[in-house]
């Protein structure tokens, strides 16, 4: 009966740590591994055995798998590879004490320690334990690299309650809690040299002053940095001269690559050739990296005719035939009555009518008049100014649209770029679309070509900002104002990285996904980031040309040859008004001497 209770128990925690199949090391005979292979099928897991650790090549990263250690005379542990006590293997050891080969295996270890009890044990313990009031503990074996082992109480089963999990959460925060272990960060020294910076590399690392130079090798480092401050361990900085070429031996890739350091201080991007050998723990993107062009100025020409949309403009005008209405009425003089209309209309255009009414209806109409045209000028003002102010801004805001655009494209010449981007067809239908449109064979360019022809205004150079801003100096300040940037690759491209299959990347990663989840790694990013330089010309408006105010002008000029026709009609009409009186006037007059003659 303790066998069958046993082995109910093993079930239930494998089941529990989601395993279908087993892989029991242990050198039984052959009955006895038969009679064990039909018990665990009766809780539906399929069961293999090994007297070595042979079995377990197969397994490893195909799936999660169970392993079953049953402790004897002859210890196999010390015979299995450090990697197969990753969280990809679930290991269960039975016995009463953890074997002296686990004191070396993996920190990231998954393994629980199940004691048997037999039932002299039962008897010796306590004389009237039944059967069902037996449990077995259940310990969590943790293993730090410099401390050893540490067996705490995980939890517990019996044939009444089941498996009784107990300290699962204690765990968790057990394994993200290193002891001030020391991790080594390999770091590239990037442009750093004590002839061009007066202080440490750990100083010129966290001088946010001088942004533009090594925001890749500040954000890996920082990261790195905060995942092992996350982790309560110790920093080590191993400078590298190099950060992927595998050529020179003092390189980040190489120290991640063997193992000789557990992180890198600078983001590399995703390629296919690092994939065997690095694992990826956090995606940080500290610059864009995409198309800058000089957008040209489009034409404003509805700028002043329509700063409010036409229900707005509606609205004003009722508003304006109803307050002229009541200037009409309250108003006491036939003087302010015959000029109620125009001092209506002067009023809001913000000029002096000089007809303020006598009556207190009347004042208190040219009063509410006058509030209502100070609001209504200062939106009309308001919208006027930021039509200025977004003028010149507007262009080719997407890849597909940059494809329809009379702009001509050219890129910086990188690795990533050639084999990742445009050498290569890509799942990506914009870039793709972009590519057909504008790829010619002077596509590569020199970076202080490419800014040139920026300046020229005739073509969208691709390259990271980084590269491009210090180069930013040498533009006016009219063409910093019409900078535009398309983004080509995504963030989710750079990330922290560290040994590949290495015993710390799971842990890793949970650090890496806290920095997202608090907002740390998006403050990093903001500190990191650059910005561009200010447009001194943006601070107020766009300068006003002919093209805004054409439209203006010719209504104006329509508006003042309707005036001279006007006062041509008015003269005219004057003009023979005066001479029909006269003429009036003339057949009016009688001679007194005729009759007087007749």
């Amino acid at each position: 009966m303790p066998a069958i209770m046993l082995i109910q128990a093993i079930a239930e925690l494998f089941k529990f740590k989601c395993i279908g199949s087993l892989i029991v090391l242990t050198c039984w005979p052959a009955v006895d591994r038969i009679k064990l292979a039909r018990e665990l099928f009766k809780h539906d897991l399929t069961v293999s055995f090994s007297c070595g650790p042979k079995s377990l090549e197969g397994a490893y990263k195909s799936q999660v798998q169970g392993v079953l250690y049953i402790s004897s005379s002859v210890d196999q542990l010390h015979k299995v590879k450090p990697k197969y006590f990753s969280n990809w293997y679930k290991w269960v050891v039975v016995g009463e004490c953890v074997p002296d080969a686990v004191k070396t295996v993996r920190y990231d270890a998954d393994i629980l320690l199940l004691k048997p009890s037999t039932i002299e044990t039962i008897k010796q313990n306590a004389v009237d334990l039944t059967l069902n009031e037996v449990t077995y503990y259940i310990e969590d074996v943790y293993i730090h690299p410099r401390d050893g082992i540490y067996l705490h109480l995980w939890g517990s089963w019996n044939l009444v309650n089941g498996l009784q999990i107990l300290h699962e959460t204690e765990r968790i925060i057990r394994r993200q809690n290193l002891k001030k272990y020391p991790l080594k960060i390999a770091t590239p020294l990037g442009s750093y040299s004590l002839d061009s910076y007066n202080g440490t590399f750990l100083e010129y690392l966290m001088d946010m002053s001088i942004r533009e130079r090594d925001s890749g090798v500040r954000s890996g480092y920082s990261s790195s940095a905060l995942i092992i401050e996350m982790l309560n361990a110790t920093e080590i900085i191993v400078p590298t001269m190099l950060w992927s070429t595998e050529v020179n031996n003092s390189s980040m890739m190489l120290e991640l690559k063997y193992g000789s350091s557990e992180l890198g201080g600078g983001v590399l991007r995703m390629m296919p050739e690092r994939f065997a050998k690095l694992d990826y723990v956090i995606p940080i993107w500290p610059f864009h990296v995409g198309f800058t062009y000089l957008a040209e100025r489009e034409s404003s020409s509805n700028m002043f005719l329509e700063p409010f949309t036409p229900t707005v403009w509606w609205c004003c005008l009722c508003l304006l035939l109803i307050l002229a209405l009541a200037q009409r009425v309250t108003a006491k003089t036939p003087m302010e009555k015959e000029g109620a209309y125009l001092a209506t209309l002067a009023t809001y255009l913000q000029q002096d009518a000089s007809a303020v009414p006598e009556g207190i209806s009347g004042r208190w109409t040219f009063l509410v008049l006058s509030v209502s045209a100070m609001l209504i000028h200062a939106y009309y003002t308001s919208a006027i100014v930021s039509a200025l102010v977004s003028a010149g801004r507007s262009g080719p805001d997407s890849l597909r649209s940059l494809g329809d655009s009379k702009y001509s494209i050219a890129s910086e010449d990188y690795d990533y770029m050639r084999y990742l981007m445009f050498d290569v067809e890509t799942n990506r239908e914009d870039l793709e679309y972009l590519k057909k449109k504008k790829l010619t064979s002077k596509f590569y360019q020199d970076i202080h070509k490419g800014v040139r022809l920026i300046q020229e205004g005739q073509i969208a150079y691709h390259t990271e900002y980084n590269q491009l801003y210090p180069h930013l100096k040498t533009f006016t300040d009219d063409q910093l104002c019409k900078l535009q940037y398309v983004d080509t690759i995504p963030e989710i491209l750079a990330w922290v990285t560290t040994t590949k299959h290495g015993q710390w990347t799971d842990v890793f990663r949970i650090a890496g996904a806290w920095l997202h989840e608090t907002g740390l790694a998006k403050r990093l990013m903001y500190r990191l980031r650059i910005k561009p330089p200010p447009c001194r010309a943006a601070l107020l408006a766009e300068r006003v040309n002919i093209d805004d105010i054409t439209p203006v002008l010719i209504l104006t000029l329509t508006g003042v040859a309707v005036s001279i026709l006007l006062l041509g009609i008015e003269i005219s009409f004057e003009k023979w008004m005066s001479r029909k009186t006269s003429t009036s006037s003339s057949v009016g007059l009688i001679d007194p001497t005729k009759d007087f003659l007749d």
